[in-house]
């Protein structure tokens, strides 16, 4: 099992990463072979309208030649991606949103997706305490997210985390990122 995951946070280390990287740890003692992009890192421009990805013979190919081409042909031959951002300003950070924007490739010309049940979690942290404040941000990602062709785990939600290290102030937080690789790991979501 190929699993990618897609780090939005500008902290390489911050709360987001850590329970990412749980995530991907125990994937792997499962056997998956995991691949991490820190989008932040990464040369990634805005999609620029040009439509060229919906051509006719151009179908699915991207023109602004960056990054986001690797990511694009991981994410078709992965079988599951976690997608790991904090919440700023009620939604992903501009970097995750940079990513999201530029998965048009993946559509075909009749909108049906090019994707071959690809799994996707999505992590979200958040200085927020309450967990249910943002979710209907949440669901609304889960249904993009599911219209470009993934199968949508339940996103995990951690809630009052405002110091990079606070992930680890709070028990359990690790032990439920770890619980959710079963589910990303099942062949049937």
């Amino acid at each position: 099992m190929k699993i990618l995951g897609i780090h939005g946070s500008p902290r390489l280390e911050g709360n987001s990463a850590q329970l990412m990287n749980a995530i991907l740890q125990q994937a792997e003692e499962y056997g998956a072979v995991t691949t991490t992009y820190h989008l932040n890192k990464l040369a990634i421009r805005g999609c620029q309208a040009c439509y060229s990805c919906r051509q006719e013979g151009k179908e699915g190919q991207c023109a602004i030649k960056d990054d986001m081409h690797q990511i694009l042909a991981d994410i078709l031959s992965a079988d599951a991606v976690v997608l790991a951002s904090p919440v700023y300003m009620w939604q992903m950070t501009a970097q995750a949103k940079l990513f999201t924007d530029r998965l048009m490739p993946l559509l075909k010309l009749d909108y049906s997706s090019r994707l071959s049940g690809q799994r996707l979690l999505s992590i979200y942290t958040q200085g927020q305490p309450d967990l249910s404040k943002f979710s209907q941000y949440f669901d609304h990602v889960n249904k993009m997210f599911s219209f470009l062709g993934f199968r949508t785990l339940e996103p995990l939600v951690f809630g009052g985390l405002r110091g990079v290290d606070d992930v680890h102030n709070q028990p359990g937080n690790f032990e439920k990122a770890r619980q959710a690789v079963e589910n990303l790991m099942k062949a049937e979501c």
